[in-house]
């Protein structure tokens, strides 16, 4: 016989490597856990804490239809707006409650010419919607915004009221699918020269296009005329289908991919560096990176992040170091590397949209890092969203609410089979957090007592069940469900006794915490469990 007390004192390092073999301060899996919130919403600091996360929609899931592929936000209004695959374009208001802000009055602006959107983009005064072959724009945003269709090809003047560029109509190529819903074919950014460039691909060849406007009366009205908007900027590698485009100091970075089948690999994914000055060609690249799709890209206080990995598991986060390094951030064998439209940042802590299976099934979003960089950087899933079904995802995310650093909000637009919405933190959502930790121990043991605090006192509506789980998940013992009718007002729970009766295991043991009421509680730390090791190492 031998006693030994096993300590969780933090878990601000997230998700372990491994299955099995975790660092201080990592856990085995979590979903809608997030330590860099405070304990209570009208709290202050960081609680380190396990802070469960609920979330509901505010859309109206008959309105959306179908897949938002985009939310963005603009310097002319206070609206939130949302551009769907149907080429619906949304806008929500933002509601102050008390001193939180709330997303909600949902508008149906209109519809773009066709019906179908890739992409959306907002530049000088106008939100840019990319359709299949063609360009609609809503705007001027400060004075009187109509919605003007297919500008990229019409033959006439650009100007407020409609007309267009005249230019040669996008190509409507096919790019790889991610349950359900494509990669974009046009993707676009807004560079520091001024200029919006965006990506196409036609007869085996990517292009990189631009669009320039100027003030006419309101900002952004007609075409510019010291770089005017150009059909073909650029030309890309053969065979290099262009996924993303952003700023790399003055440079423009375009990642792509070779591989457009979804379970053959057809080649690396790979990025190339452009200097908009040269109208010749790009200076750098291809770079290949290690996976064959590269799907998203965001540069975060100057250094850009590649989200890459294949169209059936596997997602990886790198650094662009510069030249031709690249640093792997993080890896997870679960998961679809992110749609363009759904990374983001805030501080020094980047979120990406993804879905998990296990511990339980759901879109959910990804984060890494924290919003105070003094704190340790670690992989977190730190929002589910009401999904359900076998296949939900997030197709779009952002940070729009200026609500408060104390505790930033995310934005998410998922989908499963069936239903497309919108939605946001809530502090009154039915949760569905879950916590686990791994403990592999390698003999035979036996539980004698746990000890778990919590961030505050069990009240109404607090549902917490701890379950543990035996020799690689094979059994499994829920005890006491912590609650207001088994431990009302308590701030600290033990379980011992009879409670633990045959918590035996010949190798490894899993602790599980799953909220389930309305009540967000948090568990804090040190979680205390004594085990007994035993000399005789029969199994019986």
């Amino acid at each position: 016989m031998a006693l030994k007390t096993l300590t969780i004192n933090q878990i601000f390092k997230g998700h372990s490597a491994s299955q099995y073999f975790g660092a201080e301060g990592t856990i085995n899996t979590s979903i809608a856990i997030d330590p860099d919130l405070p304990i209570i919403s009208t709290d202050v600091r960081t609680s380190g804490f396990a802070v469960p996360v609920g979330s509901e929609p505010f859309g109206n899931a008959a309105t959306i239809a179908t897949d938002i592929v985009r939310i963005l936000n603009n310097p002319k209004n206070t609206l939130t707006y949302a551009v769907t695959s149907g080429g619906k374009l949304l806008s929500y208001s933002v509601t102050q409650i008390g001193l939180t802000t709330v997303l909600g009055s949902e508008t149906s602006i209109g519809t773009v010419t066709g019906s179908a959107a890739v992409w959306a983009e907002y530049y000088n005064n106008y939100i840019y919607i990319f359709t299949p072959t063609d360009i609609s724009r809503y705007g001027p945003l400060d004075n009187s915004p109509t919605l003007s269709n297919t500008i990229w090809t019409t033959v006439a003047p650009l100007t407020a009221a409609g007309g267009g560029l005249g230019k040669v109509a996008l190509t409507n190529t096919t790019y790889p699918s991610l349950r359900g819903v494509s990669l974009p074919n046009h993707h676009a950014f807004v560079h520091g020269d001024g200029s919006m460039y965006f990506t196409d691909f036609k007869n085996g060849q990517g292009l990189i296009h631009r669009i320039n406007t100027k003030l006419s009366g309101n900002e952004g009205v007609i075409d510019g005329t010291t770089a005017p908007s150009l059909y073909n900027a650029l030309d890309l590698p053969w065979g290099f289908y262009p996924t993303s485009v952003g700023p790399y100091g003055t440079s423009v970075l375009i990642t792509g991919i070779y591989t457009i089948d979804t379970k053959v690999n057809q080649g690396r994914s790979a990025f190339v560096l452009w200097d908009p000055t040269n109208t010749v060609s790009f200076y750098q690249g291809p770079v290949f990176l290690p996976d064959p799709l590269c799907t998203a890209q965001l540069n975060v206080n100057g250094i850009v992040h590649f989200w890459t990995g294949n169209a059936q598991n596997g997602v990886r986060v790198s650094r662009y170091l510069g030249g031709e390094s690249v640093r792997e951030v993080v890896y997870q064998e679960e998961g679809l590397p992110p749609f363009p439209g759904a990374v983001d940042v805030l501080g020094n802590r980047i979120v990406w949209g993804g879905f998990s299976t296990n511990p339980t099934v759901g879109a959910v979003v990804w984060a890494y890092g924290s919003k105070d960089g003094r704190l340790p950087a670690g992989l977190h899933n730190v929002m589910k969203t009401s999904s359900v079904g076998t296949t939900p995802i997030v197709t779009a995310l952002k940070y729009v609410q200026q609500n408060s650093n104390i505790a930033p909000k995310v934005v998410v637009a998922w989908r499963n089979e069936s239903t497309r919405n919108i939605e946001q933190y809530s502090t009154t959502a039915t949760l569905t957090s879950v916590l686990r930790w791994m403990f592999n121990i390698g003999r035979k043991f036996e539980i004698k007592k746990i000890s778990v605090p919590l961030g505050g006192a069990v009240a109404a509506n607090t549902t917490i069940t701890p379950t543990l789980y035996f020799d690689d998940l094979s059994s499994n013992k829920v005890l006491t469900v912590i609650n207001n009718t088994n431990y009302a007002s308590k701030r600290k729970i033990i379980y011992r006794g009879t409670e633990l009766k045959d918590t035996v295991a010949l190798n490894n043991m899993v602790l599980e915490l799953a909220w389930t009421g309305t009540n967000p509680l948090p568990v804090a730390f040190p979680i205390f469990i004594d085990i007994d090791i035993k000399e005789d190492e029969s199994t019986g």
